[in-house]
């Protein structure tokens, strides 16, 4: 019996016990409790280590033939094996089907029947080739796994985390490249929002694989000789980085999904206040689990999210001034950027479809014509609203085709105003040629957005397709089409900033002075340091001299339309812009 119990403690200390978000066990970090430095990584190793892992890349379906010298040969069948970009759909989407991408703003969807998505890769946030590029349990970790942007990552390349001097490499709003004050050398980084998100990875992966040999080359980044794995300087800037972004209801929803399929944990977003006792302030200390914050614990408080950049309608506008407004992001500086457009070249539209209906899609239009999948005639079918059902069919492709305008010169640019059919839950849009060649695939969104696409020179005909026709409990697929113009020429615009912009600033306002003509359109932007780039406003100088003056018993009030908008001058010279006033 004395055995038995000494057995059992033994198989207690070396088992691994495998979590979920939905059932993660009571006292799964116990062995926590009362460590401290590296008894503490070591336990948390010991613990997180274990799991269950995808396979690199797209989903694939084998199944086992046999086994041979101790090696089991596969061969295709009908067994799934999921892979990372599996993963990233329950751990990278955001809430409106797109995918959550901490290397660019560019909007990307996930493909509907899996893979990967164009013109991104799956990104180890810790570069694989520190530890010699081995494809052990690190290389497919999900936690330290990102969809990436394709430019960025292969600019990131195997550089470190740092701060940086400039972002003359890479600098797209989100994703950073320049010179490292301290390696003077590339290093990356990204804005504030996404730096704890990278830290704690990189915090995450040193502990479940404390054990890993770390490859010489890159020795002034990580270590082989000290349990904290990371070199001084590195540490300095992953500590920045967690301490400047707190952890978010992004990175624990992530937590949650990616424990689901690998059932293991990351304590550093769960306790955050670890990562101070094993790298930060609190080293040397003992950890009492009991007075720690748990961030996904029912009573923890998401810190609120103030890191939405926005700029503000302008004020105070006259002939050759405004002030720009933007909200108060607790910055010590702000970047505004005060620009006009400079438009050159030209555009030729060769077919428009400003509106889908039967007088403008036809099966005899000689330009615009409404065609089954084979290419013969169709019915034109119902429209419901603004969303036509050009290309939405439950049980057959039809198509748009663009013919007789001739052959596509250099410059010739398709643009299509259209989403997923309403109700439907995604959709592909896709284009062919004369030759029925797929040019593009292009996957849309729920909500009304537009698609340019360049045209291959010598096309004589492109057709507008669904990808694929689903079933009812797939979401069919179909897609309403609203807008369609086929064009070619060298038009193109180029911000021309006024002088001194961008501007440095303290402050949320800025009171903006020019000698542009009246009529010009003006448009400014505002970054906040550390954050992403806000949205653009356009405003408009405005002459007194040609305004109406409408007399009334009370008041004099003057009014002046300009590109569609209505503006209201009163005696005090403020001003309404229809449907907001300004002060």
């Amino acid at each position: 019996m004395k055995s038995l119990k000494v057995l059992c403690a033994v198989w207690l200390v070396c088992c691994t016990v495998y979590v979920s978000a939905e059932d993660m066990p009571a006292g799964y970090y116990n062995a926590i409790q009362g460590t401290k430095d590296s008894m503490l990584k070591t336990a948390l190793h010991q613990i997180i280590k274990g799991g269950e892992r995808y396979i690199y890349g797209p989903s694939t379906y084998h199944t086992t033939n046999k086994i041979q010298n101790g090696d089991t040969i596969w061969k295709v069948g009908d067994l799934k094996a999921y892979g990372t970009w599996h993963g990233f759909q329950s751990s990278d989407q955001q809430s409106d089907g797109t995918i959550w991408d901490m290397y660019s703003t560019t909007k990307r969807y996930f493909p509907i029947k899996g893979g990967s998505a164009a013109g991104m890769d799956i990104e180890h946030s810790l570069p694989k080739s520190w530890w010699g590029g081995d494809e052990n349990d690190a290389y497919i970790d999900l936690y330290h796994l990102n969809p990436a942007d394709r430019v960025a990552n292969n600019n990131k390349s195997n550089y470190p985390p740092g701060i940086l001097n400039d972002s003359n490499k890479v600098n797209n709003g989100i994703f950073f490249m320049g010179k490292d004050k301290e390696w003077n050398d590339y290093a990356f980084s990204v804005i504030d929002e996404y730096k704890g998100d990278f830290a704690r990875a990189y915090f995450y992966i040193s502990t479940a694989y404390h054990d890993m040999k770390w490859d010489a080359t890159y020795s002034k980044y990580v270590t082989n000789s000290s349990y904290l794995t990371f070199t001084s300087y590195l540490i300095e800037v992953l500590l920045q980085w967690h301490r400047i972004d707190p952890v978010s209801e992004k990175e624990i929803n992530r937590l949650d999904a990616i424990s689901s399929i690998q059932h293991n944990r990351n304590p550093f977003i769960e306790y955050p206040e670890l990562v101070e006792y094993i790298w930060g302030n609190k080293r040397g200390e003992v950890v009492d689990i009991s007075q720690l914050t748990r961030t996904t614990s029912e009573d923890y408080t998401i810190p609120t999210d103030t890191i939405n950049p926005e700029a503000y309608p302008a004020t105070e506008v006259t002939t050759n001034s405004f002030t720009a407004n933007w909200k108060d992001q607790d910055r010590n500086s702000y970047l505004l950027e005060v620009f006009t457009l400079q438009h050159s070249g030209h555009n030729d539209t060769l077919v428009s479809m400003p509106g889908f209906n039967k007088d403008i899609v036809s099966a005899s239009n000689n330009k615009l014509q409404w065609l089954k999948e084979d290419g013969t005639t169709a019915q034109y079918r119902q429209m419901d609203g603004s969303h036509a059902t050009s290309l939405s069919s439950t049980t057959e492709k039809r198509q748009i085709r663009f013919t007789n305008f001739g052959k596509a010169s250099q410059n010739t640019f398709l643009t299509v105003r259209c989403c997923v059919f309403k109700g439907d839950k995604s959709a592909d849009l896709q284009l062919i040629d004369n030759n029925n060649n797929v040019l593009y695939t292009q996957p849309l969104s729920l909500d009304e957005e537009y698609y340019t696409f360049s045209i291959p020179e010598g096309t004589m005909s492109i057709s507008l397709m669904q990808k694929e026709i689903g079933t009812k409990s797939k979401g069919y697929h179909r897609i309403s089409v609203q807008e369609a113009y086929l064009y070619y020429g060298d038009y193109q615009s180029t911000e021309v900033h006024l002088e001194g912009s961008p501007f440095t600033l303290t402050d949320i306002s800025y009171s903006v002075t020019h000698e542009l003509p009246v009529g010009t359109s003006i448009y400014y932007r505002v970054t906040p340091e550390g954050l992403r780039t806000s949205n653009t406003i356009t405003t408009y100088p405005y002459s007194s001299t040609d305004i109406p003056t409408i007399t009334t018993s009370t008041a004099t009030y003057k009014k002046i339309i300009q590109h569609g908008e209505l503006y209201i001058v009163r005696d005090n010279n403020t001003y309404d812009i229809l449907g907001r006033k300004h002060e």
